[in-house]
């Protein structure tokens, strides 16, 4: 269903007149009385000026908002599913009194519209908070840097159904060849999945103690995740196994013949079972095990106690706060609860933040230990992301990685400066 049927559908409702109740759906409100919207200046949405990426309605969706000038904001929104254009929109946030209104104009793919010339569908402001803005059905969110827009449209049944777009800012426009001669790039598309470790390897250095994932509950649970996943339709999947590994290669012809019991890591459970899923006559092991080296960061901490042994004790804190938490959502959802949150923007920053927050601060004279162990864990990745080229990643594949999710951030922050691979966001495919 199309981004514009419910938006016209919600717009045609809401005219008849104000709403008893101020909650919608999960993530959306109305105005109860549509004569005193809130008051606002345009200012106040100034984070979402730029351009952004994402997913919405089973496909790919791109906004493009300019800054915010002579009391408004545009934008064009433009949605593709399968590589083919669905629709497009033109938006307005402008002022109305002292609040605002999001305007907004839809067009099919040859550009001729969906309202009469002179209509639009309209959203008045209902509250606005920093960083989110809702406006009667229809709320913006600003989570680092991902924006979510939720809009609530009205069922046959009378009651309202949450249609959700995630967007992730983007380059201003999408790289292009500096020099004469320079090829153009076709990308691969790619998803990063960050997982817990199912097997309790304690080879982290905060370990999550999981229940047994054999259980017959948390066997369904992972099906679940492997049937979200397969709607990717990915053509490889990468696991975190060392390249070159064939022991893994061999275990999983052996799945595929039924003369194997998956083991418990993410790798078997998730990878194995998806590939099969789906037909795949091999798995790609692409990880590149490297160490850290801790004990020349003790050196430092010893060297000045009093200035960098509060650091790490911050580490301590949080990582083990990190891992009750996991440890919650694991106890309290399922397996596709718990990987949806760990993916989420803000839980993958906290990984990588721990890093540049604790250790880079941690020098003395000539020891740069803290930069040192920054340095190689940003190598580690590096050379992992490298392997994807090592395993032949054309424009026509579709790839997997499946990951500890410790790894996700970086892995995610070189696959959007990559020209090689187009980020999708495996929120869209968790929920």
């Amino acid at each position: 269903m199309k981004r514009t049927f419910f938006l016209s559908l919600l717009a045609g409702f809401l005219a008849v007149g104000a709403f008893a109740q101020s909650k919608l759906t999960e993530h959306t409100l109305a105005l109860d009385n549509p004569a005193q919207p809130a008051n606002a200046d345009i200012s106040q949405l100034d984070w979402l000026s730029g351009r952004w990426i994402g997913q919405g309605l089973g496909g790919n969706v791109e906004e493009n908002w300019s800054p915010p000038q002579g009391g408004a904001m545009a934008a064009t929104f433009q949605a593709f599913k399968d590589g083919q254009p669905q629709f497009y929109e033109i938006c307005l946030i402008a002022a109305q009194g002292k609040s605002l209104v999001y305007k907004v104009k839809h067009f099919n793919p040859d550009l001729t519209g969906w309202e009469e010339k002179s209509d639009f569908v309209s959203f008045p402001l209902v509250r606005i908070e920093p960083g989110k803005a809702y406006f009667q059905g229809l709320t913006l969110e600003l989570q680092g840097n991902w924006y979510t827009c939720y809009v609530a449209f009205k069922q046959k049944n009378g009651s309202y159904r949450e249609e959700v777009f995630t967007f992730q800012r983007a380059p201003v426009r999408p790289v292009a060849p500096l020099m004469p001669g320079m090829p153009k790039i076709s990308k691969t598309p790619l998803l990063l999945l960050g997982t817990y470790h199912m097997s309790n390897p304690g080879a982290d250095q905060f370990n999550l103690q999981s229940d047994d994932v054999l259980s017959p509950k948390r066997q369904a649970e992972i099906e679940e995740v492997v049937d979200k996943l397969a709607a990717f339709r990915p053509t490889k999947i990468a696991l975190e196994i060392p390249f070159g590994d064939t022991a893994i290669l061999r275990r999983y012809q052996a799945f595929l013949n039924g003369n194997l019991e998956l083991r418990r890591g993410e790798h078997e459970q998730i990878g194995f079972r998806l590939a099969k899923k789906l037909g795949h006559s091999t798995v790609f092991p692409i990880d590149m095990r490297m160490g850290l080296d801790f004990d020349t960061l003790q050196s430092v901490v010893a060297a000045n106690p009093a200035k960098h042994g509060p650091q790490m004790a911050q580490m301590e804190a949080i990582g083990k706060g990190a891992i009750a938490l996991m440890d919650q959502w694991l106890k309290e959802g399922t397996i596709r609860d718990m990987l949806y949150k760990m993916n989420s923007p803000e839980f993958l920053d906290l990984s990588y933040q721990l890093y540049l927050q604790v250790f880079l601060p941690m020098v003395e004279g000539t020891n740069f230990a803290g930069a040192d162990l920054v340095a190689d864990w940003n190598k580690r990745n590096l050379r992992i992301f490298s392997n994807l080229h090592q395993i032949g990643c054309s424009p026509d594949d579709r790839v997997l990685v499946i990951f500890g999710q410790g790894h996700i951030p970086l892995l995610e922050r070189i696959a959007r400066d990559s020209p090689y691979f187009e980020v999708e966001d495996v929120l869209s495919y968790l929920r």
